[in-house]
């Protein structure tokens, strides 16, 4: 396996501090993706293996999460105001919320827990928080067994809309690593933004559409195009109308794919530049 040739000096020597060409930088992770994979399998093991249910809680945890989101909005407050089935309705929009919330989170550690790696072998440093997207995107895909299960119990029927998901869910990927980029380099800057992080998606929970449907709820222009500026309440909007039906317009396709490749860029730029002061 060839290795990516870092920059050099005129005698020869590797210059430290400096990343290789982009080009081979990309080759390196790729020719590396092992040993993200590896990362990503070794935490969910180490997150599972000292409870009972082990990877049961994979399962377990959205599905609990929905249960308590669904008696609170629906049964207590009601807020479901004419959308046919909120079960599912509220299913899809917080299990896709927060996978992109768990991504951001978790990546705001993936450089400081893992120091020991970074100061001792040689590697893109990338795939640390590349390592964290994979991580949770395995345990999602237990989580879409209690997304399935829902719709076909609360009448929902397969069609071919639901093939729509696939790309969705790519386009969804691709701004997952844009974030973790972004949050990783952040939270080694500053320790403390992986406790700052759960506050501002708890926040943004409540401008997603993820609880309630804003076509049934917002009823002003303006509003409605804040809402349309969120890159949440795009994809959520856009995996309902994969999965159930619901509508969805050019304005969300356009943004969520505009947001997507715009956070990626950012993310891959301001980290390779970051790369080099990393564990100093």
């Amino acid at each position: 396996m060839s290795r990516a040739r870092w920059p050099e000096s005129d005698d020869g020597l590797r210059v430290l501090g400096q990343a290789p060409p982009v080009g081979e930088y990309l080759r390196d992770i790729w020719q590396r993706r092992a040993f993200a994979l590896s990362l990503a399998r070794g935490d969910l093991h180490r997150q599972s293996s000292d409870a009972a249910l082990g990877q049961l809680w994979l399962l377990l945890n959205p599905a609990l999460l929905v249960a308590i989101y669904y008696l609170v909005f629906e049964r207590l407050l009601q807020v479901n105001r004419g959308v046919d089935n909120f079960l599912g309705f509220l299913v899809i929009g917080i299990l896709f919320y927060q996978l992109t919330q768990r991504i951001a989170t978790d990546a705001a550690s993936a450089v400081s827990r893992n120091l020991g790696l970074v100061r001792s072998l040689q590697f893109p440093r990338i795939l640390l928080p590349v390592a964290v997207v994979v991580k949770e995107t395995i345990a999602f895909g237990q989580a879409t067994v209690v997304l399935v299960v829902t719709l076909l119990l609360t009448g929902e029927t397969p069609d071919a809309r639901w093939l729509a998901i696939v790309p969705i869910f790519m386009v969804q990927t691709t701004f997952n690593t844009g974030a973790a980029l972004i949050t990783s380099q952040l939270g080694d800057r500053l320790r403390d933004t992986s406790q700052v992080l759960p506050h501002l998606f708890r926040v943004l929970l409540y401008g997603s559409g993820v609880i309630f449907s804003v076509d049934r709820w917002i009823t002003g222009e303006r509003t409605r195009l804040l809402f349309a500026a969120n890159p949440m309440y795009d994809l959520v909007t856009l995996a309902r109308w994969s999965m159930m039906g619901e509508d969805a317009g050019w304005p969300e396709l356009i943004g969520m794919f505009a947001w997507a490749v715009g956070i990626m860029v950012l993310g891959f730029v301001t980290f390779r530049r970051a790369e080099p002061r990393f564990g100093s």
